[in-house]
């Protein structure tokens, strides 16, 4: 099955040529902790100086990516022009079960042996926002909070942009349906206590291994756990920035040796 997807998604994309070089977007440091800054890589990425010598700048993980969520570095950009890269805050990875972006790839800047999620790690979700979280004062999902992510949807009408809601077509390709189905999920989180965070994770084995919601101060926040593979969803789900992502980052590299400080 899984490789059934692949072969779909490659089909897609054939003949559509490379891409243009994308806009880049900014990557908040966290100042808690000494990590090298740096770009958020597509699931696969080998260390960073191995990546920036290895992408040939091809462009073919950007056109087979279902969710559009990987850019290429301009101009602007302080290491590899042309280079693969994901901003969470304009789209998040969402952990696509065929991982075409991996298969596309021509010179294992993206390893080939990360084809499953259990083997893919982009970085760690951090918290740099604790008061601005929503969940902290039941607060619910409004319609605006939504429309955020629909208007990162670039494969939805006009009118379903502006009416915040998607139709499902018989003739729609499995991109587009992906796309859609995510959307259909978040209207479902409308008038609802904001907990889009750990709702939609899209760690599939289980999301709850990855984030969840505990109680603190009188309401909820989300926790982050060792599965979390630093994929960017939380982030662009979130409507208030409270979350961002520390490239190549392990849980052990946060929170343990959060832990340890706090008990120094």
């Amino acid at each position: 099955m899984q490789e059934k997807k692949r072969r779909q998604f490659m089909k897609q994309a054939a003949g559509l040529g490379v891409l243009g070089v994308a806009a880049a977007g900014g990557i908040w440091a966290a100042k808690d902790f000494k990590l090298k800054k740096g770009r958020l890589r597509p699931p696969g990425a080998v260390e960073e100086e191995k990546y920036i010598s290895m992408c040939i700048k091809c462009g073919q993980c950007l056109q087979v990516c279902p969710y559009d969520s990987i850019k290429l570095e301009d101009i602007d950009g302080k290491a590899g022009v042309g280079t693969a890269y994901i901003d969470p805050l304009a789209r998040g990875c969402y952990l696509c079960e065929a991982f075409p972006c991996v298969l596309a790839c021509p010179t294992g800047a993206l390893d080939h042996e990360a084809n499953v999620i259990e083997k893919v790690h982009m970085g760690m979700a951090i918290v740099v926002n604790e008061s601005a979280c929503l969940a902290l004062d039941g607060k619910k999902v409004t319609k605006d909070m939504i429309g955020r992510i629909y208007d990162h949807t670039a494969v939805i009408s006009k009118e379903e942009r502006v009416n915040r809601k998607v139709e499902m077509y018989d003739n729609d390709t499995e991109k587009v349906m992906l796309q859609k189905t995510l959307l259909k999920k978040l209207s479902e989180q409308e008038g609802k206590s904001c907990s889009l965070c750990a709702d939609l994770c899209p760690f599939t084995p289980d999301p709850s291994t990855a984030i969840g919601m505990v109680a603190k101060n009188g309401g909820l926040f989300p926790e982050i756990r060792d599965a979390c593979v630093g994929c960017g969803a939380c982030v662009e789900l979130c409507p208030t920035k409270v979350l961002q992502i520390l490239p190549y980052a392990t849980y052990a590299d946060v929170y343990e040796k959060k832990k340890g400080t706090n008990h120094a």
